[in-house]
């Protein structure tokens, strides 16, 4: 039994040996173990660069959480695309030999996944257009909210309400919808932005009270910065060619219908405090109705 183990173990050692040799032989003849391993190379340095540039934005102490989210994600795109040419670099011979298969099967998957292919021409346009960034407050297909995050196929928001207040849910949506539908940039403005706030009513009431109520209310929220903001929206008529009303708080009559008209107070304020610019308008119009209705 011993000689027949001993012979069992020299021929396990022949195969191994020429097994090995054989892939020795193939690993100095063919360029794709190298190509493995720069391969290898790239994807740790790409993955290292991506997780120091998530604690290097994390932990920056200068700049608001915009910029650095933004920052993040340029750096983010950058890494990738770079990663990506150094593929297509490294296994550019490879491809060569199967152009006509990869054609074929790149139109097959155009055609199976034309929602990935339209989201991708959609943040194409929104890269080329600008027409939004991280940051922003923009409204979709009945979408509203501030922008976190732009990929390459998708855009996501951190909701908002049609009060402006912040709901705590996340939207996610395909970029193919900047190709079908509006967008509406809130916060187009800048630093000062013109918003709104309604006041219900009845044809009956007393509307001329009512108006110059609401007027008062909001000269007196609006009034510490009125000036600031009226030389904000004349900078931006001379930057982009276009004309913007004045600053003062304007009030205006919208009927709704036979039983209901509003009273709408246009005024500027602050792009990162609408709501309660809003909220104090209101607040010293009821007030005000209390104190008349208590005087009178």
């Amino acid at each position: 039994m011993a000689p027949l183990r001993f012979a069992d173990t020299l021929v396990s050692m022949d195969v191994i040996t020429s097994a090995w040799a054989r892939f020795t032989a193939w690993f100095h003849a063919s360029d794709t173990p190298g190509q493995l391993i720069l391969t290898v190379v790239v994807l740790a340095c790409a993955t290292l660069a991506t997780r120091a540039a998530v604690r290097y934005y994390r932990d920056k102490g200068s700049g608001s959480k915009g910029e650095r989210r933004t920052g993040y994600l340029t750096v983010r795109n950058a890494i990738a695309i770079v990663t990506l040419l150094l593929l297509l670099f490294i296994w550019g011979g490879q491809l060569r030999h199967f152009a006509l298969s990869v054609a074929a099967l790149a139109a097959a998957v155009a055609i199976a996944s034309k929602e990935y292919v339209m989201s991708a021409l959609g943040s194409l346009m929104r890269a080329t257009q600008r027409t939004y960034s991280v940051g922003d407050i923009i409204e979709i297909n009945g979408m509203k909210g501030e922008v976190l995050t732009i990929d390459l196929f998708t855009t996501t928001l951190l909701e908002q309400a049609s009060s402006g207040l912040v709901t705590g849910r996340v939207c996610r949506f395909p970029n193919m919808l900047l190709l079908l539908n509006p967008v509406r940039m809130i916060s187009a403005m800048g630093t000062f932005v013109l918003e709104t706030v309604r006041v219900p009513m009845e044809p009956s009431d007393d509307i001329p009270a009512a108006q110059a109520r609401l007027l008062k209310a909001g000269r007196a929220v609006c009034e510490p910065w009125l000036q600031q903001a009226n030389m904000h929206f004349r900078h931006i008529e001379g930057a982009y060619l276009i004309a913007l009303p004045d600053s003062e708080p304007l009030v205006v009559i919208e009927p709704v219908d036979p039983k209901r008209l509003d009273i709408v107070l246009r005024f500027p304020c602050p792009s990162n405090e609408r709501l309660s610019t809003r909220q104090q308008i209101l607040g010293h119009y009821y007030r005000q109705l209390r104190e008349e209705a208590a005087n009178g």
